[in-house]
């Protein structure tokens, strides 16, 4: 039997519904793909994330001289990434709180990170004595001796040259426009310095002979006894 012309059309229009539907509904495989595409813009997203966080560390706003109290007026926060290695001896901003009154271990320049080993605890045994040398501009390197320099002093002893303090930091000086360069009194420098050679170079200073040499970068010497 033969079927009548409405009811091929009625057929051949619910074939091609369905196929237009079939056409429309997504895949599982192309479900995957999406999800695929999503998951990596996630991960991407999250990556870029990480790679621009930041945590401010405590950088020197100034000079700060060795043997000085470090206070928040010393101190600026500058942004580091968050993964920066060797970031274990960094100050965190949110640790600022337990460096107050802290003492400078050695000279800062401006600009200079401060760590945990350049630190020293309130009352440390570790902290070191500040002595003046007056000298000649002429005995102290012509005066070009800069904070942060190393430096040797020799003495004569017993008539003889030797060295009764060496590596010591130069924490400060006069204005070589102030010093004996320029006819006016004595040239100074400031030293870190630790109890024992506070008294040797108290003795060569009494003894009225020394020589200030900038040891900065050469190999360490020993103290002759």
């Amino acid at each position: 039997m033969s079927s009548s012309p409405s009811t091929l059309t009625r057929e051949a229009g619910t074939s091609a519904s369905a196929a237009r539907s079939v056409k429309r509904r997504p895949s599982i495989s192309h479900i995957l793909i999406a999800l695929a595409a999503l998951l990596a813009f996630a991960l991407n997203f999250f990556a870029l994330q990480d790679r621009d966080a930041t945590r401010l560390v405590a950088v020197s706003a100034g000079p700060i001289l060795a043997g000085s109290v470090v206070t928040e007026s010393d101190i600026r926060w500058v942004p580091i990434p968050e993964s920066f290695e060797g970031s274990s001896d960094l100050v965190f901003q949110e640790e600022g709180h337990e460096i107050g009154g802290w003492v400078a271990g050695r000279s800062l320049a401006t600009g200079a990170v401060i760590d945990r080993s350049s630190l020293l605890a309130p009352g440390s045994s570790e902290g070191l004595r500040t002595m003046s040398i007056p000298i000649g501009a002429e005995h102290a390197a012509g005066a070009t001796l800069t904070v942060g320099d190393r430096v040797d002093v020799i003495s004569m002893v017993d008539g003889e040259p030797r060295y009764v303090a060496v590596d010591l930091e130069v924490v400060g000086h006069a204005d070589v426009n102030q010093g004996a360069l320029s006819g006016g009194s004595a040239y100074h420098v400031l030293l870190a310095v630790e109890a024992s050679d506070a008294l040797a170079l108290a003795k060569a200073i009494d003894d009225g002979a020394l020589e200030i040499i900038r040891s900065t970068g050469a190999v360490p010497v020993e103290v002759d006894e």
